[in-house]
């Protein structure tokens, strides 16, 4: 599950389904999530507002661009909520 350095930058987006099920996996364990993605546009690295929410398509605050997340990938920031 990991893309070669270049493939979205420095970072490492993975497919759609093999984060949906990380994460499904990580909110019985008690985390919370916030996918992150890269711009297609600019190539800035985000992260979406909305929290244990997937989305196929995202809008970059920076250039406006629409990513296709479900067909270039994503990544996702984990906080344990039950400590």
């Amino acid at each position: 599950m990991s893309n070669p350095i270049g493939a979205n930058g420095p970072y490492n987006d993975f497919p759609l389904a093999e984060v949906r099920q990380a994460l499904d996996e990580r909110l019985a364990e008690g985390f919370m999530f916030w996918q992150k993605f890269t711009c297609a546009g600019c190539g800035q690295r985000l992260t979406v507002e909305q929290p244990n929410t997937l989305y196929a398509t995202a809008n970059c605050d920076n250039c406006d661009a629409v990513t296709d997340i479900a067909a270039q990938g994503c990544n996702y920031l984990l906080l344990k909520t039950d400590i």
